[in-house]
C-alpha cells in the first residue's frame, strides 16, 4: 500500500501542478476535507478557499488560494480542477485590495475579497460554487433553495420510476 497521493491540480488552460504528497486539504463546499492515501473514491465540489498540501508530519508544506471547482479521489490519485489558483506566498494585503478594485467581474472580485479576508484572519464559507445555480433574473439561489430543488427533482424521478414499475408489472 502506497503512503503518498498523486496530486494533480489543473486550471482551465493547463496542468498547474503534479506531485506526490502525504495528504492534501481541499475546500469542499460544506467543509474542508483532508484527502489521505487509500481514501475511498470520492468527488467533492470545491468552494473558494485555501488548498493545503501537507507533509508527512501533518504540517503545511504549500498553500494555494483556489477559485471553486471539483476534486476527484480514486485510489491514491487526487485530481483537483479549479477555475483559478494563486500561491499563498505570492499575495499581500495591498495586492489583494488592488485586485478587488480592478476586478473585471463579480466572481473575480469575490475571489480576491476571500484572499483579503483570509490574510486578515477572517475565515468563512463562501458557498460561491452553489451560486452557479442562479436564476436568469440575476437572483442567486440560497443553499436551501438549491437543496429544495434537488430534492424536488429526485421526488419527480422517483414518481416516474414508480409509474414505470407499475406499467411493467401490468404488462
Amino acid at each position: 500500500m502506497d503512503n503518498e497521493i498523486n496530486l494533480t491540480i489543473a486550471v482551465p488552460s493547463k496542468i498547474y501542478l503534479e506531485e506526490k504528497v502525504a495528504s492534501v486539504i481541499v475546500p469542499a463546499v460544506r467543509a474542508a476535507v483532508n484527502i489521505l492515501p487509500s481514501r475511498a473514491p470520492s468527488v467533492f465540489v470545491l468552494d473558494f478557499g485555501v488548498l493545503e498540501i501537507l507533509n508527512d508530519n501533518g504540517g503545511v508544506k504549500k498553500r494555494y488560494f483556489v477559485q471553486s471547482g471539483m476534486a476527484e479521489v480514486a485510489g491514491n490519485n487526487c485530481k483537483v480542477m479549479v477555475q483559478g489558483i494563486v500561491p499563498f506566498e505570492e499575495v499581500d494585503l495591498r495586492a489583494a485590495q488592488k485586485q478587488i478594485e480592478t476586478a473585471e467581474n463579480e466572481q473575480e472580485k469575490l475571489f480576491y475579497q476571500m484572499i483579503l479576508d483570509y490574510q486578515k484572519g477572517i475565515r468563512r464559507r463562501y458557498l460561491r460554487t452553489l451560486n452557479m445555480f442562479s436564476r436568469k433574473s440575476g437572483h442567486q439561489k440560497t443553499y436551501d433553495e438549491v437543496i429544495s430543488e434537488i430534492k424536488y427533482s429526485i421526488d419527480e424521478l422517483r414518481k416516474k420510476n414508480d409509474e414505470k414499475d407499475i406499467l411493467d408489472d401490468e404488462g
